[in-house]
């Protein structure tokens, strides 16, 4: 999970270099994708993909577990969601809609809080739950 947590930063900061207009900043994001993907599927096997599990699937103490996690992860993406969508609002506002580094930046921005958003049920359950013995 601190690797998942890595490359999410690692995915933030390729979104600020866009931002500041750095052009080889882009072909940064296929090793960023090269990275999260595996260790995205790792933690829904690891994790028993009890995040996205169907109800039937689950006992009513799992289902609890399931649907308190995502809550949480709700609300980690409305909150950071906050971060481009005001980098958006306030930079349009400045350059006057021009910057076209910005709307790209600010949709790799949105697109990695979507990213931290969607995995956070599969990281919360998994950093919860008992280790095995």
């Amino acid at each position: 999970m601190k690797a998942l947590g890595a490359t999410f930063v690692f995915m933030f900061a390729v979104s600020l270099m866009c931002a500041f207009g750095i052009e080889w900043a882009p072909l940064l994001w296929l090793p960023a994708c090269a990275l999260f993907f595996p260790m995205w599927l790792m933690l829904q096997i690891v994790s028993g993909r009890q995040g996205d599990a169907p109800d039937a699937a689950l006992d009513e103490y799992e289902l609890a577990q399931r649907n308190n996690a995502r809550s949480i992860g709700l609300t980690i993406t409305q909150n950071l969601m906050l971060v481009p969508i005001f980098y958006l609002i306030f930079g349009s506002v400045i350059t006057g809609g021009t910057d076209t580094d910005m709307a790209y930046a600010g949709g790799l921005m949105a697109l990695t809080v979507l990213l931290v958003g969607g995995c956070s049920p599969a990281m919360i359950l998994g950093w919860s739950r008992p280790d095995d013995e």
